[in-house]
């Protein structure tokens, strides 16, 4: 199985160097054609291809998922591969970010004008409407934004719960206040009417003793 999976690897580097397809009889089966297996299998180590070969793998999947019509969706390969060559080139470049640049706009104008799958190149359906590398730029831009802005709304309604919570615990303080100080009025206004009713009572059975004295 080894054997077979390198040999389609070398398979699609071929198809991605001539760019193109060999015609398969619908009759006979062909791993190539059926496509199936990418689905679990990735290149299980990138380094053992050159930067070159790399980037055919890349265009001889895009080329494949399209013609074949393989339906793996956001399982494609082609993100796969096309992260490792940005890696590469990124630890490669020696620092020249115009090579680089230029280099990776025309992988991702490949795959975006060749794909037949919409999560090509990219793995993701949000850059299906991308055409150019300058389009997925301003995709990712966006994206960037409103992550901002969804954060800081995220932040500020935290901030509003925390205030909120915050007022709801000084108003409940303030109404048990309240109602300690009134209960605390309501014994006083009883206890200031028990006197005063006693002291009532008490000049009368004065008043009446000094009348049968």
């Amino acid at each position: 199985m080894e054997k077979l999976y390198n040999d389609l690897i070398k398979q699609l580097i071929e198809i991605g160097r001539t760019e193109i397809i060999p015609s398969i009889p619908e009759s006979e089966f062909s791993y190539l054609r059926e496509g199936q297996w990418q689905r679990a299998r990735y290149p299980e180590d990138c380094d053992d291809y050159s930067i070159e070969e790399l980037k055919l793998l890349f265009k001889g999947i895009v080329l494949c998922e399209k013609h074949f019509e393989w339906v793996v969706g956001s399982a494609t390969n082609t993100a796969w591969v096309l992260r490792n060559i940005e890696e590469r080139l990124d630890s490669d470049s020696d620092g020249d970010e115009t090579k680089e640049y230029f280099e990776t706009k025309e992988l991702y104008e490949f795959g975006f004008a060749n794909r037949g799958n919409p999560y090509s190149p990219t793995g993701s359906k949000t850059h299906s409407g991308c055409d150019t590398y300058e389009d997925f730029g301003e995709v990712v831009h966006q994206k960037t934004i409103n992550m901002s802005r969804h954060d800081a709304l995220m932040l500020q309604q935290q901030e509003d719960s925390r205030r909120m919570k915050a007022l709801k615990k000084e108003l409940k303080e303030q109404k048990a206040k309240e109602h300690a100080e009134r209960k605390i009025a309501r014994e006083t206004t009883v206890i200031v009417r028990v006197d005063t009713y006693t002291s009532i009572f008490q000049r009368i059975l004065h008043y009446v003793r000094r009348l049968l004295s």
